[in-house]
């Protein structure tokens, strides 16, 4: 039984990106693009977070949840939306104009926070980093 739990255990410390810090019920799976593995973002371009749940889009709508971009007090970013409510849970938004490198701090209401180190560079779209994909935005609200 020990074995099994020790097991179980590293698997879910592995299966987290390192780098990122959460806290409360908060569990992230992914990040696209992988900024913990170094890939950068610009202004303007879609993050997707994927883990166990992001609230409700109400509580993004009213600014409860919030995903904070350097430099303090920090840059909201723009049009956060849940476009999968579970398995995983997916949360795409943009990176916000004048958001630069650090931590990007988010908060979900209710359900915890999470700290996510990312560089922000001034790249051209042409320069892309192969690996570092940027999601594709969501489809339109219906």
């Amino acid at each position: 039984m020990k074995k099994t739990l020790f097991s179980l255990l590293l698997l879910a410390a592995c299966s987290m990106p390192q780098g990122i810090r959460t806290t409360g019920d908060l569990r992230l799976q992914s990040v696209q693009p992988d900024v913990v593995a170094g890939c950068p973002v610009r202004a303007g371009d879609w993050m997707a977070l994927k883990g166990n749940r992001f609230g409700s889009q109400a509580d993004w709508d009213q600014g409860k949840s919030y995903a904070l971009f350097p430099p303090e007090p920090g840059l909201r970013a723009e049009a956060p939306e849940i476009t999968q409510a579970a398995n995983p849970a997916t949360l795409m938004f943009r990176v916000p104009k004048g958001a630069e490198s650090g931590i990007l701090h988010l908060h979900v209401e209710g359900v915890g926070d999470a700290e996510i180190p990312v560089t922000v560079q001034g790249i051209a779209p042409q320069m892309a980093v192969p690996g570092c994909e940027i999601p594709s935005p969501p489809p339109p609200p219906r």
